[in-house]
This record gives C-alpha cells, sequence and structure tokens, in this order.
C-alpha cells in the first residue's frame, strides 16, 4: 500500500514513481475572468503540517516543462484531458508562481475555473520526480526535505476554500459539467487532515539522514 488519503499535505506517491506535493500555503493571487487565466503559487519553502519541504530554486527542468506545460485536475493523467496550459513560470527563493490558461470550450476546464473564480476551490499541487532529498528531524520522527527536483505538471485540486464549499457549490449548480460534477461528490470537504505514508518509504533510496 502506499498512500491512504485525508488531506494533500505532505509529499505523497503515485503509482508511476512520481510524487505529488500540495502545500497548505498554495494560494491564488490573480484572476483574469475574460482570458481564463489564473496567476497562482503553486510550492513554497514552507514546511508543511508533516514537515515535508520542497526548495523552489531545486527545481531543475523549468525549460523542459515549458515544452509541454500541462496542467492537470488532481494529477490525472489518463482518464481526463489537461485542464489547461502554463503560460509562464517564475521560481522564487521562497516559492513558485505560474499562471494557468485555462481550456476555453471544454465544459470540464471551465468548470474547474470557475471554482476558483467564486472562491470555491483554492488549493494547487505539483507532480514532480526528486533528484536529490535528505531526511530531517521532525517532531520525534524525520521529515523530508526536497533540495532538487524535476517538474512533471502541477494540478488544480479539490481543496475547498472553506469547509462545506464544494458541498454548497454543488448544491448551487456551480459545476454544469457531469463528469466533474460526479468526481466531486466523491470528495470530503478539508477537515483538516493530512497525508499518510502507509508501509512503504519511496524515498529510501534517494534521501541522507541529517541530524
Amino acid at each position: 500500500m502506499i498512500a491512504t488519503r485525508a488531506d494533500p499535505t505532505g509529499i505523497a506517491p503515485l503509482g508511476d514513481g512520481s510524487f505529488t506535493h500540495a502545500p497548505s500555503a498554495a494560494a491564488t493571487l490573480h484572476i483574469d475572468a475574460g482570458r481564463m487565466r489564473i496567476r497562482s503559487v503553486i510550492s513554497t519553502i514552507d514546511p508543511d503540517r508533516v514537515g515535508d519541504i520542497i526548495i523552489p530554486t531545486g527545481l531543475r527542468n523549468l525549460e523542459e516543462f515549458l515544452l509541454n506545460p500541462v496542467v492537470l485536475w488532481a494529477h490525472n493523467r489518463s482518464a481526463l484531458p489537461p485542464i489547461g496550459t502554463c503560460e509562464w513560470i517564475d521560481v522564487q527563493p521562497r516559492r513558485v508562481v505560474a499562471e494557468t490558461r485555462f481550456a476555453a470550450g471544454v465544459p470540464f476546464a471551465e468548470d474547474v475555473f470557475r471554482l476558483y473564480e467564486q472562491k470555491v476551490l483554492r488549493g494547487w499541487s505539483i507532480g514532480f520526480v526528486p533528484r536529490r532529498a535528505i531526511r530531517i528531524p521532525h517532531s520525534g520522527g524525520h521529515a523530508l526535505r526536497v533540495e532538487e527536483w524535476d517538474l512533471l505538471e502541477y494540478s488544480a485540486v479539490p481543496i475547498p476554500e472553506n469547509p462545506g464549499a464544494l458541498t454548497v457549490a454543488l448544491q448551487k449548480g456551480l459545476v454544469k459539467d457531469c463528469t466533474l460534477r460526479d468526481w466531486l461528490s466523491q470528495v470530503p470537504d478539508d477537515r483538516g487532515g493530512r497525508w499518510h505514508r502507509v508501509n512503504y518509504d519511496p524515498f529510501a533510496n534517494l534521501i541522507s539522514v541529517e541530524g
């Protein structure tokens, strides 16, 4: 078993050897409704609730990523098409900022954009492959600090702005696309939990221990 999901906080493995991280500090900075664009913080240097850290300036493949800058829904690379593309990325010392252009004329993507525009959703998550990571002490145990990494994609994720926000949005009919509506109806609103790693250490061959 690789992971059980309660809330998207902490580094979590996907089945294809890549990882995800949805920092609680990820935030929308600007929305251009006319052009269906959102500028947002997709990763930060701040430790998450389980102590994991990803160093923004450790991003090593930015030019390669921008050759095919897909933006996905919840890291779904097969069942759903991309919801948009990344227009640009600004790697700063403490955060990574990106601007997303959502796919016009695609009901699923338009509904996702509308949920951000209406401040129902707030979360973003990176899909990445670590190049170098170390263990660091945290709360009597260890957390991970990823110092070098490759970005595969980043995703809009169903983290509501406030508890109950998704439920209210569905009740109000803000989501028109039936696939997205069915998807969101199975997602519990944010309860302040975390990712839990169970019986699996995907970083075992990549990391050293500090402290």
